[in-house]
């Protein structure tokens, strides 16, 4: 960052939502293993709690506290609770995508963050398996009882880093990388991946992600050729950008596939580093650092002054020989030439992590031992320091019994960067700000982004209304200020929450339904207390001592908690999100008798594989209708009775489902008022599939869809289209999306089909580019930008050739012709090419009795002048630009059949000579 006014600095990097380095305690990651992080002062502690299974990504993130929030592979997402995240299923990474997935907060947002995902563009597996690319999902943690869900409609959001319209890239779509930062401005996050020779950088801001990226062109990059045989375009190995956010690095694994594919390319891989702006995204000045290697991991030290590498070794490119970690020293003035390494081993070469230690952390496995026994990773104890001093502790941190494969979860980098921790976040209170790191500084200037300011090292301040401020911090060394640091602090205030609280439910689950005890969805309190305002965080204790001891917050009651007594009291302590600000009160728990809910079958209509379509808001008004209830009742549809007891796990909007039962749960003003199940049948309809993906060329439109639906007895349906028609088919003029509701009016069910169309654009011959040398042109045909174009000469039959330029045509009229591989309109393009014939016939029959140069409309190859000269040099004819050409006389008498020579001068200057033939 620049800046030449101490007062006038957009602030750096630190962290938003994230007020400390306790976000990155938990890891999560090979077969079962996880390690936790309790201060940034220790050394972790094996978890044997984790669920996944992952060759290679995955990530994390935790409260401000270090208590779990949720971790991924990807695919999967986990909550704090280790169960499934509601609607947590079918994300699409992979869990041997090198960087599967990273989790950034939503700014301004508490409680929200944003999942990325990187699918796995496996160069062998493409056929019939398409690749997904990078996608965002969010996360609200306020969902599911504060276990967070991913929302409804914000899930598998694609974003594009690739060419669409290059057949190969968007077959690929992405690398394996992806990495993130906290923005220049101090109130947003980069997110950077890269594909072939481009990186994509997208901004996260309060507003969202914006899909419309920063692409930088790095013309240094390996920039694969199209040959399948030979390059490997969707290399692995990790992307990390520093905790500075000035530097980023990038392995790639392997460049080349060998040749053939099964061989010699394991060697072929890179390393390279880059300039990176967290002002504007963009990546600058790439710099080899290594190659002929087989690069994984990078990672860089906490004062992002050293950079980390992990590589194998392999013997004639395919055998693995040892690994080792290379270390490269930031400062140096030749980067490339501080390499050193710091250790050779066995392991394969995995991951390299920071943690919130300062250490470095490296996952792998002894090459002949195999990763299905390895439960220990390694360590480098003080990354920052020079070769010498390095601490390296090969397999010494044990996270038995589980095992470590290739991978390590990454992080948003900043959190790594030494900066000052902030207590104290409730309004009216004195809020302490506390420098972190080393105190190597003569003075320091903070700014609280309300207009106040202090010197004071660790000051305190009382902010006079709640919301967020950007503070930054300014530390002086040797009479030089440095770049600021900064984080967005949200100062809560809390709610007024009365005391005696009744939260009421049935009485079910047990013999004695009049027993007054049963089992309480505690979280269903939320609305009352805090109008559900998502910022905010509930935890139960039973007692109020319990409650104002348990300063983490880890030591809370189940959600789901069963009562000891009829009007059991609770104490509950309400917290803002990433805060230390709370307010406690009580509730009363409360059992009330159950209305059983007994309604008709619900019908759905078949859509594919013994599926149908359910609309649970009609669903509901119909069952409230039905049953007589009062308009006050809602009810909530689950899939398993215990659910629908306690109010967990919701089901909503249209629900895609075979035939079963589901579970009722009814509220009367948010108590409880009564259960029970409703079947759910399938009744037949037209088989038709969700999505119909068409291709169409522009001379093709308009274009109709919905006619080759071959829907039996229309007259039985309502059709409603995306464009507001209500015809069975519509006439589109454009490519895009579309999408058309078909209701059976009968049953009132029905199926939304989604009609995809793309266009594809008709050649068009915009000009030949024409070079002369007499007799024989090349010719060049420019087109329209559309890929994979076939081009032909004077025969629209062909034969076809890839390259648009034909060499030694011959002169004369000519017509060329160009066609796409989808059989488009077929282009052509005709003209007289400059040159002149071989030979005439100056025998009176009408064809070729003169010899003149082919006529172009081609102003500059109109001809000035022509000399004819016989064999020995001797001058025969002059002729004039107009010519009608040479009869083969000299001074009236015949020339006999032989070879002539010629020159001339064309309007361009050009000069020409050749020879033709002159036949009796």
């Amino acid at each position: 960052m620049k800046f030449s006014h101490l007062f006038f600095v957009f602030f750096l990097v630190v962290s938003l939502q994230l007020y400390s380095q306790q976000e990155a305690s938990n890891w999560y990651f090979g077969v079962g293993a996880g390690l936790s992080f309790p201060s940034s002062n220790s050394d972790p502690v094996s978890l044997n709690n984790g669920r996944l299974q992952t060759l290679e990504g995955s990530t994390s993130i935790s409260d401000r506290n270090g208590n779990l929030l949720f971790y991924t592979d990807g695919t999967v997402v986990y909550d704090k609770t280790h169960n499934i995240m509601q609607n947590g299923n079918s994300l699409k990474g992979d869990i041997s995508t090198t960087q599967s997935a990273i989790i950034v907060p939503r700014p301004a947002n508490p409680g929200r963050y944003f999942i990325f995902t990187v699918d796995k563009p496996d160069y062998y597996l493409t056929p019939g398996n398409p690749i997904e690319g990078v996608n965002f999902s969010e996360v609200d943690m306020s969902l599911n009882n504060g276990n967070g869900a991913i929302i409804n409609g914000q899930k598998n959001i694609h974003l594009v880093t690739y060419n669409p319209s290059n057949s190969l890239q968007n077959e690929f779509k992405s690398s394996e990388k992806i990495t993130a930062v906290i923005a220049g401005d101090c109130s947003s996050y980069w997110v950077v991946t890269q594909f072939m020779d481009k990186f994509y950088s997208f901004r996260v801001s309060s507003s969202g992600v914006d899909t419309n990226p920063v692409i930088s062109d790095i013309s240094n990059n390996f920039a694969p050729i199209l040959d399948d045989q030979k390059i490997n375009i969707t290399s692995r190995g990790y992307l990390k950008i520093s905790p500075d956010g000035r530097k980023m690095a990038a392995a790639y694994s392997q460049t080349s596939l060998g040749s053939p594919r099964t061989g010699g390319g394991k060697n072929s891989g890179e390393v390279y580093l880059y300039d990176f702006d967290d002002e504007t995204g963009r990546v600058t000045n790439e710099e080899l650092l290594l190659l002929d290697t087989y690069p994984y991991g990078v990672e860089f030290s906490p004062e992002s002054t050293k950079l980390y590498v992990t590589t194998n070794e392999y013997e004639g490119g395919e055998v693995l020989q040892e690994s080792k970690i290379y270390q490269f020293n930031l400062e140096s003035s030749n980067v490339r030439n501080s390499e050193t390494v710091i250790n050779s081993s066995s392991n394969v070469a995995g991951a390299l992590q920071l943690a919130i230690n300062g250490k470095i952390y490296r996952a792998g496995y002894p090459k002949d031992g195999g990763s299905e026994s390895h439960s220990s990773i390694s360590v480098i104890s003080n990354p920052g320091m020079d070769p010498e001093n390095v601490t390296y502790s090969h397999n010494s941190v044990d996270i038995s019994p589980n095992y470590v494969k290739l991978g390590l979860p990454p992080f948003v980098q900043s959190l790594f960067q030494d900066s000052f921790d902030v207590d104290n976040l409730c309004s009216g209170a004195s809020t302490k700000f506390t420098i972190t790191g080393e105190n190597d500084y003569d003075s320091v200037l903070w700014d609280f982004g309300d207009g106040n300011t202090s010197t004071t090292e660790n000051p305190q301040h009382t902010f006079a209304q709640p919301g967020t401020y950007s503070v930054s911090l300014i530390k002086t060394i040797s009479g030089i200020p440095q770049e600021p640091v900064c984080k967005e602090v949200t100062i809560t205030e809390l709610p007024n929450i009365s005391n005696n609280f009744t939260l009421t439910q049935c009485d079910v689950g047990d013999s004695d339904p009049n027993d007054g005890i049963t089992d309480f969805n505690l979280q269903l309190a939320r609305e009352e207390l805090t109008s559900e305002d998502p910022g905010l965080q509930l935890y139960f204790y039973e007692n109020e001592n319990d409650a104002q001891n348990d300063t983490e917050n880890q030591n809370a009651l189940d959600n789901i908690y069963r009562n000891n007594s009829q009007d059991q009291e609770l104490t509950v302590k309400v917290i803002g999100f990433n805060s230390d600000c709370f307010e406690i009160a009580s509730i009363k728990l409360h059992t009330t008798s159950s209305v059983v809910l007994e309604p008709e079958a619900a019908t759905g209509c078949e859509l594919m594989d013994g599926e149908a379509e359910f609309d649970l808001p009609t669903i509901e008004q119909n069952i409230i209708a039905e049953l007589g209830l009062n308009s006050s009742i809602s009810l909530s549809f689950h899939e398993s009775e215990n659910d629908a007891a306690v109010g967990e796990n919701p089901l909503s909007g249209t629900y895609i489902s075979g035939a079963k039962t589901i579970y009722i749960r009814a509220e009367n003003a948010n108590v409880c008022y009564g259960f029970g199940s409703i079947d759910l049948e399938i009744a037949a309809f037209p088989r038709i599939n969700n999505i119909l993906e068409l291709q169409a060329c522009t001379s093709d439109f308009p274009l109709t869809l919905g006619d080759d639906l071959n829907i039996t007895n229309p007259e039985n349906f309502d059709f409603l289209w995306s464009t507001g028609e209500n015809s069975e088919s519509i006439q589109v003029n454009e490519a895009g999306a579309y999408s058309l509701r078909i209701t059976d009016t009968n049953l009132g069910c029905g199926q939304s089909i989604d009609f995809i169309v793309e266009e594809f654009p008709n050649p068009e011959i915009l000009e030949l580019e024409i070079e002369n040398n007499g007799q024989n042109s090349s010719v060049t045909v420019l087109t329209n930008n559309i890929e994979g174009l076939e081009f032909s000469i004077d025969d629209p039959n062909g034969p076809y050739q890839n390259t648009p330029t034909f060499r030694n045509v011959s002169g004369g009229p000519h017509t060329f012709y160009a066609r796409s591989a989808n059989s488009c309109e077929v282009a052509q393009f005709a003209e007289i090419i400059f040159g002149f014939p071989a030979f005439f016939t100056p025998n009176s029959d009408g064809y070729n009795d003169f010899w003149r140069p082919y006529e172009t409309n081609n102003k500059d190859f109109q001809v000035e002048y022509i000399y004819i000269f016989d064999r020995y040099g001797k001058l025969l004819k002059q002729l004039p630009g107009n010519t009608s050409g040479w009869d083969g006389n000299y001074n009236g008498r015949p020339m006999p059949s032989n070879d002539y020579w010629f020159k001339g001068k064309l309007a361009n200057g050009q000069e020409f000579s050749g020879h033709f033939t002159l036949k009796r």
